[in-house]
């Protein structure tokens, strides 16, 4: 995560006041001076939030081990009363719980759901040739500590995350997003018709959609199991790690795989405001631990593909690789994730954002890291 000076002398000035005077206040957390004279780190318990359950590997491989780690890194003086499964507050409303004081920390920060607020994290989900949570990860922390400006002589985090008064931490990316449904084999052009309702998560899968000449329903993932259960949906663009903790594993039954339609990535994040009551030696433990985790996340994530996958099969749900569909099917599919790249990128300028700019920040990330995109996209200046 990179921070500005500006922000590191606001850091530092905070942590001098906290020492000496006690609970910098905030509506949710509690805390008790014990030991400001000499900069020890208050007693604070933080309320996180989290969107998604305990099953889901954000929570087993980065929320929950990240959180035990800074407990027990500062001796119990920082701890979390942490809520699953939107339980407090719901999945992609996190920001402005943040911001009203309803939490202290957002675990599921959805950056992608919020593109009007947050236009450029939802770069990552952009379509790709080859890539995995792994070298996604290599490449979100590169984008997230990049030096490169992107507009008005800032950075990607400085403009994300930073003018928003937020300390954002990237969670592990998901496994490759690929296409699947319950009722829709896709073994020829015709089959991507406008009747086909398929679950989206960004402006980038709705361009996606467009491109394949499908319908995108935009909605959360927490609601995406109820709509495929009533036919409501004929299906989603989802990661295939996640299905059993959401229990798609039971209800798909057609899937394209070897096409990469794009990485998830949340972030964890709190208000400058609630990062400045840690001591600067709480922080280094935070920020250690966040960026040792979002590639340790990223490995069980991939390392749960297969159980995931098979589970699938096992209820009746078949594979098919890129490479095993008719050409025109692929050839569609090829041309579809190109042209997003594309479209995206006039979309954002369109709003007098720096597509290009970010867009190339994140392909030269993916690609330094081990990635693939297409030819079209590795050209683009």
């Amino acid at each position: 995560m990179k921070l500005s000076k500006k922000w590191l002398s606001v850091v530092a000035m905070s942590a001098l006041v906290l020492g000496a005077c006690g609970d910098g206040g905030g509506s949710s957390s509690s805390a008790t001076a014990d030991g400001s004279a000499s900069g020890e780190q208050q007693s604070l318990t933080f309320n996180a939030s989290s969107g998604v359950n305990d099953k889901h590997f954000w929570h087993r491989g980065f929320f929950q081990p990240l959180m035990d780690s800074v407990d027990e890194e500062t001796g119990g003086k920082v701890s979390f009363n942490a809520f699953t499964s939107g339980e407090l507050v719901g999945l992609g409303t996190e920001y402005d719980a943040l911001t009203n004081g309803t939490i202290d920390v957002a675990l599921t920060l959805m950056a992608p759901y919020d593109p009007q607020r947050f236009p450029y994290t939802e770069v990552v989900m952009l379509p790709l040739l080859e890539s995995d949570s792994t070298i996604a990860a290599e490449a979100m922390k590169a984008m997230m500590n990049s030096d490169q400006e992107i507009k008005d002589g800032k950075t990607y985090y400085q403009i994300e995350f930073e003018d928003k008064g937020l300390v954002a931490f990237a969670n592990s990316p998901t496994q490759p997003y690929v296409i699947s449904t319950t009722n829709k084999a896709f073994d020829e052009v015709g089959d991507f018709s406008r009747d086909v309702r398929m679950r989206t998560a960004s402006r980038v899968h709705e361009i996606l959609s467009t491109n394949l000449g499908i319908t995108s329903q935009s909605m959360p993932i927490t609601d995406a199991y109820d709509a495929l259960s009533r036919n409501a949906l004929d299906g989603f663009f989802y990661n295939v790690p996640d299905w059993i903790a959401f229990g798609f594993d039971e209800l798909i039954k057609h899937t394209i795989e070897g096409a990469n339609f794009g990485h998830f990535v949340g972030h964890t994040a709190m208000t400058e405001e609630t990062w400045a009551k840690l001591t600067p030696e709480t922080q280094d433990i935070f920020r250690s631990n966040a960026e040792r985790l979002i590639v340790e996340g990223s490995q069980l994530t991939k390392d749960e593909t297969e159980e995931n996958r098979q589970s699938n099969i096992d209820k009746g749900g078949e594979f098919k690789h890129l490479s095993e569909v008719p050409e025109d099917v692929r050839v569609h599919i090829e041309a579809a994730i190109t042209k997003t790249w594309l479209d995206w990128i006039e979309n954002l300028e369109s709003q007098g954002h720096a597509g290009k700019e970010i867009a190339i920040l994140w392909r030269d990330s993916l690609v330094e890291a081990g990635a693939e995109v297409p030819q079209e996209v590795m050209d683009i200046k």
